[in-house]
């Protein structure tokens, strides 16, 4: 595993895959099947996955076979096949088949199968008898049964664990969505909190009290934020998505035209009040722009609309907003760099290329990564 452990995993299975094919000695050739299944699951590659435990020859001894059940389960339950991975998951637990590590585990995905199902009342039941067997509870796993808990129309129960949370921000989530604090209270508390860097899920907690309160431009600003701000250590149910903060901005920019009379395909009046607010209101700017970006026929004022969201949201220093809206498309940013606001400014500048490398690199673009790279090096001061 020494190629994982240097970031290269698929370079890992080429080999892998090489040196079992060469393998003469049966034993070896499990265990390098074994590694394989690992590193599949690894790479996250799920079908393939499937496909390779789904293959186990008929000679396989009785622990190869479990461990192609477990990672079968695994699988089915990252592609939300939820009834399907019980099955495997069911066989293990009662036959004994994987250590305590794994039984753990495998607990906690039958759990999660249920709330990828929407059965909160299922998911409930198993966290309670979770809890008697697996005392004392992970702080990793209490975050996951409350946000569960909390996603799944369970906050009221979910408080029970809120004495133990760490995270103080998906805590008043909880409060707020059982009723135990109003909007407006975890409101004020959210945007105290968020005067320390690093605390981006109390963004999640003003989306939350702004849907409450029928604040549509509050709703947007909370998702602006939240996007750029958020990361993998954030809990699920605080995160947004790209598509919730365009639906955002689409409801904020119809709620203005009503305010102003436009009407409906109308493109050139919604541009032009987006052009007139764009100084003293970039944020109701921006829903407009982004309104036209997705509604408008005529495909010369979508392009206009979309530079001019793009820089508005860099402008006001969203620039990973810009990445996860526009993800699909990095030139879009690329282009406004050589814009004399960002010559004029390095270090986001800088920060805005480095984001893209990372980007392409993700996306397995590594030509166009070094590229951005180079880009960087090219204007180093």
């Amino acid at each position: 595993m020494g190629l994982v452990r240097l970031g290269a995993p698929q370079l890992a299975l080429s080999t892998t895959q090489q040196a079992q094919t060469a393998s003469t000695d049966r034993a070896e050739w499990f265990a390098w099947e074994i590694l394989r299944w690992d590193l599949l699951y690894r790479l996250k590659r799920w079908p393939d996955l499937l496909l390779q435990v789904r293959n186990v020859p008929p000679d396989a001894p009785d622990a190869v076979r479990d461990q192609a059940l477990w990672r079968r389960a695994q699988a089915l339950a990252a592609l939300h096949r939820d009834a399907e991975a019980r099955e495997p998951l069911a066989r293990l637990l009662w036959q004994g088949g994987l250590d305590a590590a794994q039984a753990r585990e495998a607990r906690r995905l039958v759990i999660d199968t249920y709330f990828s199902q929407d059965r909160g009342d299922d998911a409930y039941l198993s966290i309670l008898r979770y809890q008697q067997d697996f005392q004392p509870l992970s702080q990793a796993e209490i975050v996951n049964f409350v946000q569960g808990l909390a996603a799944h129309g369970k906050a009221a129960e979910a408080m029970a664990w809120l004495p133990q949370l760490r995270d103080g921000a998906l805590d008043l989530f909880v409060r707020l969505s059982s009723g135990r604090v109003t909007p407006s209270m975890a409101s004020e508390q959210a945007r105290t909190a968020l005067r320390i860097p690093g605390t981006a899920g109390y963004w999640a907690v003003l989306a939350q009290a702004a849907a409450s309160l029928q604040d549509k431009a509050g709703h947007a600003e909370a998702l602006e934020n939240l996007l750029a701000g958020q990361n993998e250590d954030l809990p699920k149910v605080l995160r947004t998505s790209a598509e919730k903060l365009w639906q955002s901005y689409d409801a904020y920019a119809l709620d203005l035209g009503n305010q102003h009379q436009l009407l409906l395909g109308d493109d050139a009046s919604w541009l032009e009040l987006a052009g007139r607010l764009a100084q003293d209101d970039p944020l109701a700017a921006r829903a407009l722009f982004a309104h036209l970006v997705r509604q408008s026929q005529e495909a010369a004022l979508r392009t206009t609309a979309q530079t001019r969201l793009v820089a508005s949201l860099m402008h006001a220093g969203l620039v990973h907003t810009v990445f996860r809206l526009f993800g699909d498309q990095p030139d879009l940013v690329f282009r406004l760099l050589d814009d004399a606001f960002w010559l004029d400014n390095t270090a986001l500048r800088r920060d805005v290329i480095s984001g893209l490398a990372a980007q392409a690199e993700s996306r397995g673009e590594f030509e166009q990564a070094a590229e951005y790279l180079f880009q960087l090096q090219e204007r180093r001061p």
